[in-house]
């Protein structure tokens, strides 16, 4: 159907029982549809290499009937000159999405994706966004250089030359993500150095003395650090378990904490190979940790089976993000005076403790979960499960005794 189209005559249309398409006979090409929800949209119809094509110019009475006409000329411009409409719109909302798009849209777009394709290390990722968010979060993300990403990641280097490799990872990550999705016209990072350089090798261990020095520091900096992150710590040396999955730990993974074989099954899914799941004896110093954060909870949250063990304090997020432990451990460290280490050295320093006590060297990789790769499944449940609470018993052991 094509009239003379008004103003009146739009405003008037109506389609109770379908959608309903009037062709502008003043303007080739140009329609209104209108949906009997009354939602009134302009459309452009054109032939462009041999084959018919339409595009949405704009919804009415935001787009007046002049501006469609308008448009719609420009449209079919832009095809007499062999471009087609279609891709020359396209490029244009691109163009605008990149400079509308702030660095900090950004980067919480990415970390919902990151979330919502199960990525297992998507608080990490949101960790090491904090920083550069900060900096250059309401910057328009096409107005962002190559250059001050770098001199930002320097200044990072210039305290901790891992923090400023994994930041600049995991901006990469994000850059190359918001370039295929037309954020930003490239990822200029894609292949620069790590701006860290290399790092020094991860062999530290705390001796007895450190490790009773560290706790007494966590205990006093009881108002600073949270007692989620306290415990948590705590918990990675006892588990000798990776930072990420301790701070992850969710109370659906414990079992028999009453009882006589107290345990902690990480699911598959969070362990570092993704295989079978990994089963970890838990130590009455280790439940104890547990328990106490448990009694701290209120009453309707105590019983849930998916409730996160250690509660990150950021609203909307459920566990501790692994990088909230580092940063702890860092500040614990300046203010202590200790010589400095990662949360990771605490999993390495447990294991150290386990094979200090002359256990076979078996039980403490079975402990780390570095098992054969050909135990799988539910046998991999309660795999060498005697032995490995024979370590973090040793485990135990030796940090009681140097309290």
């Amino acid at each position: 159907m094509k009239s003379v189209l008004t103003d009146r005559a739009i405003r008037a249309l109506k389609a109770p029982e379908g959608r309903v398409e009037v062709g502008d006979a003043s303007c080739r090409g140009l329609s209104i549809r209108c949906t009997p929800a009354g939602v009134k949209t302009w459309t452009f119809a054109y032939k462009f290499e041999g084959k018919m094509r339409r595009i949405t110019l704009g919804e009415y009475p935001t787009m007046g009937l002049s501006k469609a006409r308008q448009t719609a000329d420009e449209r079919r411009k832009q095809r007499n000159e062999g471009t087609d409409p279609r891709a020359e719109r396209d490029r244009e909302r691109a163009a605008q999405a990149q400079q509308d798009m702030t660095f900090g849209n950004l980067c919480d777009r990415y970390v919902e994706h990151a979330k919502a394709r199960g990525k297992v290390s998507w608080k990490t990722d949101e960790g090491y966004l904090n920083r550069p968010k900060a900096k250059f979060g309401k910057r328009a993300v096409s107005s962002i250089t190559k250059r001050e990403l770098i001199d930002f990641l320097e200044t990072i280097a210039s305290t901790s030359k891992s923090s400023a490799n994994r930041t600049q990872s995991t901006v990469r990550t994000m850059w190359g993500w918001a370039a295929e999705r037309d954020y930003i016209p490239m990822n200029f990072l894609a292949g620069i150095k790590k701006v860290g350089g290399k790092e020094a090798e991860k062999d530290r261990v705390l001796s007895l003395d450190q490790i009773k020095a560290f706790f007494a520091a966590l205990d006093d900096s009881e108002e600073k650090t949270q007692d989620a992150i306290r415990r948590a710590l705590k918990l990675i040396l006892l588990t000798a378990q990776r930072p990420g999955e301790v701070a992850g730990m969710m109370r659906s993974e414990l079992c028999d904490l009453d009882g006589p074989r107290p345990h902690w099954i990480i699911p598959a899914a969070r362990t570092k190979n993704k295989k079978a799941e990994h089963t970890v004896p838990l130590s009455p110093s280790a439940v104890r940790l547990i328990v106490e954060t448990l009694k701290a909870r209120d009453d309707a949250a105590r019983g849930a089976n998916d409730q996160a063990i250690f509660e990150s304090r950021f609203e909307g997020v459920t566990s501790l993000a692994r990088h909230s432990l580092s940063q702890a451990v860092r500040r614990i460290v300046k203010e202590s005076g200790l010589v400095a280490f990662t949360p990771h050295d605490l999993r390495r320093t447990g294991a150290t403790l386990a094979q200090a006590a002359r256990l076979p060297i078996d039980f403490v990789k079975a402990l780390l979960n570095h098992n054969d790769k050909g135990v799988t499944g539910v046998y991999a449940r309660w795999h060498m499960f005697e032995e490995k609470r024979e370590a973090v018993l040793a485990i135990e052991a030796a940090v009681n005794g140097s309290r």
